[in-house]
């Protein structure tokens, strides 16, 4: 698969945990933040915490669209108002991360998790952050330690973290049972549906691959890598209806790719 696939959010998924808790605080008369009870706030009082939640999202928002100075203004004063609050250190993290400020992210998410030490989206994303520094088996802790709280609702996204992380540590089997149990939480979820069809693929068992792609198209707008992957499958199937279709869908969708430029380059072997 691409790397634009393999990434799956590393850290961005983070940015949407926090981000949607941190705006229901501008309607909600009382507000609770990740991972904890949090205490009631009566409307129209002010509240620090409240204000704290409101800075960190007009910060991430900011960064969403790249303007980090306003970011960065909105964070301090997310900091300076919230400091004993595990959601402006998550936060502050992933801006740092961003920024490629990897030692200042990583004492921001340890900040975080030494308030809310079993918070599962603060270990999920802590460990998202060690994969993408390359601490594979660090990482992998982190992510089970996530998956082993009593309640996560959004478990699947610890599985899927796990099994990118796992395979780029090279351990394709750790990854695909990581992708497996994630789908077994939500069997709509279109990298899994991909990464399982890869390696259906690479174990030559093309049926299955066709029927997991088939799922991901159901899904999932198709991908450069998706195209590939199946016009690869369609040919060892010896479908030449679908490998032509898919043929000519990378051609137009996506001329510029490099699956696209290696699909051409061995035309003759695949058509």
């Amino acid at each position: 698969m691409s790397k634009q696939i393999l990434k799956f959010k590393l850290a961005l998924f983070v940015f949407t945990l926090v981000f949607v808790t941190a705006c229901q605080t501008t309607s909600d008369s009382s507000t609770k933040s990740i991972g904890s009870q949090g205490s009631p706030v009566k409307s129209g009082d002010y509240d620090k915490e409240k204000a704290a939640q409101v800075r960190l999202s007009a910060g991430l928002q900011y960064l969403q669209v790249g303007s980090l100075q306003n970011a960065k203004r909105h964070l301090d004063k997310a900091l300076a108002l919230g400091a004993s609050s595990g959601n402006v250190h998550f936060g502050i993290a992933y801006y740092y991360e961003k920024v490629k400020e990897f030692k200042k992210a990583e004492r921001s998410y340890k900040k975080a998790l030494r308030i809310e030490s079993k918070n599962p989206d603060f270990l999920n994303g802590y460990g998202s952050f060690l994969c993408g520094q390359r601490q594979f088996k660090k990482a992998n802790k982190y992510f089970n330690k996530a998956i082993d709280q009593p309640i996560y609702p959004d478990i699947e996204s610890a599985f899927m973290n796990a099994g990118v992380c796992a395979k780029q540590d090279g351990n394709h089997e750790k990854a695909a049972s990581y992708f497996r149990k994630a789908l077994n939480r939500n069997n709509k979820l279109p990298t899994a549906l991909i990464e399982i069809a890869e390696e259906e693929f690479y174990k030559k068992r093309y049926k299955r691959a066709f029927s997991y792609i088939k799922r991901f198209e159901e899904v999932s707008r198709p991908s450069a890598g998706s195209l590939w992957l199946a016009l690869r499958v369609a040919h060892y199937q010896k479908d030449k209806d679908a490998l032509a279709s898919y043929a000519i869908k990378l051609e137009q969708m996506f001329p510029d790719s490099d699956e696209t430029a290696e699909f051409l380059d061995n035309r003759d072997q695949w058509m």
